[in-house]
């Protein structure tokens, strides 16, 4: 939706990723979007480098986030928020909703 204000549909769905699920990393986002890894990871780096978002290391993994210090970070959050307000359910599904534990064996789908 906003694709020609990012400039690119991998950053569009990186940054709405991130203000649904902050502090992500690069191989769960490119797994879950079927992007290619390297792609994320390049616009990962854009967007830190434009100070976008920011990173920090948990053991090995660098994990993403909208960076807190952005200076337009509500007002971007708040163009996110309303661009996936507008999405159909079954796209927050697939894409947005991420399991935080998992599947009880045995229950039913």
């Amino acid at each position: 939706m906003i694709e020609a204000i990012t400039g690119s549909l991998i950053k569009e769905k990186i940054l709405l990723y991130l203000i649904l699920n902050p502090l992500s990393y690069p191989s769960e986002i490119s797994r879950n979007f079927k992007f290619n890894l390297n792609a994320v990871q390049k616009q990962l780096e854009k967007l830190e480098s434009g100070r976008v978002v920011c990173s920090r290391l948990k053991g090995r993994v660098r994990l993403y986030e909208i960076d807190p210090r952005y200076p337009f970070k509500n007002e971007l959050e708040a163009l996110l928020r309303k661009v996936y307000s507008f999405m159909d359910q079954e796209t927050k599904d697939e894409y947005y909703i991420k399991r935080t534990r998992p599947r009880k064996p045995g229950k039913p789908l």
